[in-house]
């Protein structure tokens, strides 16, 4: 592949993307273990990469079969769904349900649905043709679906009020974060489904209309969209799928009888607010079924699904100069059966991704892990979960601090933070000094009770520091590989030995010392770069 430069004297310059220096191998394990399951890999895959570069083939295939692998999926198309909203126009009063799980449960349905086709191996047309969706106590207790009473967590479930097959397209959690006013009639919804689904977005289009349309009189806009050229242009083909979602049209957003089924009665108001029946780039269909199928036959389906995952994974949207690349991930996810992990594997394997420099090439060796990740790592090494008054404080808003920590909430902030800023530092910093202080804790009690530690398994937290110089010396290395991925320098080593120390003067407490270094550890801005 050959990517054209312009280079300081203002001419045209080619480099060969194959000779492009490769990053480190345990410096693309980290990157690799952040991308695909959102941890630090352990100590033992660090050992084993070091040994031999070439484990990574198995390594990657072993992370994307990891139990963490479907919250990644999850993390990786939020930002594109934008669903895990904390509010609705309906509250968790009107279903007489707890407020923390209503909140966090709506907005995981169509994510949950992707998740489950990534670690199923269904290929990628499931998540626009399933008869199915995904359901967990809270929505099975307020939505009409055959979820059994008894059941707990999230389970494949069917809705039982008649709603067409459509998968994402037929959830209550899409429409939900999606709603539609009298005047929009649905073409909110439809251009929904072609940004997530075709990665066309209709409101980015350029447009041209004659400015002496009142914008203000209803009666001359609906003139226009039907006459003005610059209209029809792009209501030509947003109409008719707007005319798919009247099932989901209610006449009062707030009431929850309203939203909470489908309308199979009102699917044809189409005639009334859009005198168009449905069709798909004016081919005729039958329904919100037939979308489905019809966005599922189209070739901009895979080619989008493979310009989102190469966005999350590279961290920056795709140029022209990237189309070789695109293709040749596009040719990988089909011949994978469409099956997510095809593709995953596919791109982690391209030149961009595994690049050692940014200049030339446009590729992005160092990205910023989102407040998923940022969550998911201290969870793994720590065990710590960071909850208030049962709100996920790193998937929330309305108490927790997730846009604080650079993340979206689906409607005020659209796009994850791409470099440090100060409300973010100061979620690191708190979130490091609690989940340093609870593994400490959990550790010495382990310690205690003859138990395999967590972190510290070198030394008891509790013990005294001057017990034993070496074991102490080690378990600092230990730390600092286990949190960085990488052994510590001379340099920074004794810098950490003393910084333990120090703080047990200061404390007197072996523990607030290991407590101490460990937030320290964890504050170091490659805990956040990768």
């Amino acid at each position: 592949m050959v990517i054209a430069l312009l280079v300081a004297c203002g001419g045209p310059a080619t480099v060969e993307l194959s000779s492009v220096p490769e990053m480190s191998a345990t410096r693309l394990l980290t990157r690799l273990s952040l991308d695909l399951r959102g941890t630090r890999p352990a100590l033992s895959e660090l050992e084993r990469v070091e040994a031999d570069p070439a484990v990574l083939d198995t390594l990657i295939d072993e992370m994307l079969h990891d139990d963490a692998f479907g919250d990644r999926v999850m993390d990786l198309f939020e930002p594109y769904y934008l669903t895990r909203a904390d509010t609705f126009d309906v509250s968790a009063e009107a279903f007489d349900l707890d407020a923390p799980a209503f909140a966090s449960s709506i907005g995981q349905e169509p994510l949950r649905i992707l998740r489950e086709v990534a670690v199923s191996d269904m290929p990628w047309t499931e998540i626009v043709t399933g008869d199915w969706t995904m359901a967990n106590e809270t929505t099975g207790a307020m939505w009409p679906l055959d979820y059994e009473d008894g059941q707990a967590g999230w389970q494949r479930s069917r809705y039982t009020d008649g709603r067409p097959s459509a998968g994402v397209l037929s959830t209550n959690g899409l429409w939900w974060r999606y709603t539609s006013t009298d005047s929009n009639a649905n073409r909110k919804r439809a251009n929904v489904a072609s940004r997530l689904l075709l990665c066309n977005d209709y409101l980015v289009r350029p447009i041209e209309f004659e400015r002496d349309v009142d914008l203000l009189d209803e009666e001359a806009v609906l003139e226009a969209v039907k006459n003005d050229p610059g209209c029809v242009g792009c209501h030509v083909s947003l109409d008719g799928m707007s005319a798919a979602f009247f099932g989901f049209w209610a006449y009062d957003e707030a009431s929850y009888l309203e939203i909470t089924s489908y309308h199979p009665d009102r699917e044809l108001l189409y005639d009334d607010y859009l005198e168009t029946a449905p069709a798909f780039y004016g081919t005729p269909i039958d329904g919100l079924e037939d979308l489905g199928h019809a966005i599922a036959a189209d070739a901009r389906f895979p080619e989008c699904a493979v310009e989102q995952v190469w966005t999350a994974l590279l961290g920056r949207a795709p140029g022209l100069d990237d189309s070789d690349s695109l293709t040749a991930h596009r040719e990988a996810f089909l011949d994978g059966g469409l099956g997510l992990r095809s593709l995953l594997t596919s791109v982690v394997a391209d030149p961009l991704y595994r690049a050692a420099q940014v200049d030339d090439v446009g590729a992005s060796p160092s990205k910023m892990v989102g407040a998923g990740q940022l969550a998911s790592q201290v969870e793994a090494l720590t065990g710590y979960h960071w909850t208030y008054a049962d709100y996920d404080m790193m998937r929330s808003d309305l108490i927790g601090v997730r846009t604080l920590a650079g993340g979206v909430d689906g409607e005020a902030v659209t796009r994850n933070a791409t470099a440090p800023n100060t409300t973010l530092v100061l979620v690191q910093e708190r979130l490091a000094e609690v989940a340093g202080s609870h593994v400490v804790a959990t550790d010495a009690d382990r310690w205690a009770a003859g138990e395999t530690p967590r972190l510290f398994s070198e030394v008891d937290p509790s013990a005294a520091l001057d017990s034993s110089e070496a074991a102490v010396a080690q378990q600092v290395v230990l730390l600092h590989t286990r949190v960085l991925s990488s052994p510590p320098a001379d340099d920074a080593l004794a810098a950490e030995l003393a910084l333990l120390e120090d703080l047990y003067a200061l404390a007197g407490d072996s523990q607030d010392a290991w407590t101490g270094l460990l937030s320290a550890l964890m504050r170091d801005p490659d805990f956040l770069i990768y």
